[in-house]
């Protein structure tokens, strides 16, 4: 179906080694050079993320990095999932139910503090600053 998403969730080990860590360092990069410009490889830290516009491309894609992480010798999670557009969720692709995100949640901060943020006095202000 044209405008799906899917994407591909590897976390690695939470008890990386400093050299394990160092060892992991490209993988992000050698997925993105085996899986080509149809799969946007993002990665944060331990989390790598792969998103395609087919369930046969993010199957594909885990895996290729399942066979890149199995030949650094490290543990990883993997899940895949589909954007649902009427929700706004990340749903699982088969089941269609909602798949927690393990992203933190931010809160804005205190409306005093924005006020603050964007408040100048007039010296400064005329000061350019």
């Amino acid at each position: 179906m044209p405008g799906e998403e899917f994407k591909v969730e590897v976390e690695l080990g939470a008890a990386l080694s400093f050299w394990d860590k160092v060892r992991t360092l490209d993988l992000d990069d050698d997925a993105r050079k085996r899986l080509g410009s149809q799969v946007t490889v993002t990665r944060d830290g331990d989390r790598i993320q792969l998103y395609t516009h087919t369930l046969a491309d993010a199957q594909e894609a885990e895996r290729t990095v399942r066979a890149l992480v199995a030949d650094d010798h490290v543990d990883a999670q993997f899940s895949v999932s589909r954007w649902d557009a009427a929700s706004q969720e990340w749903v699982d692709p088969t089941t269609g139910r909602e798949v927690p995100d393990d992203a933190p949640e931010t809160t804005p901060p205190p409306p005093q503090y924005m006020f603050l943020e964007t408040y100048k006095p007039e010296f400064l202000r005329d000061l350019g600053l």
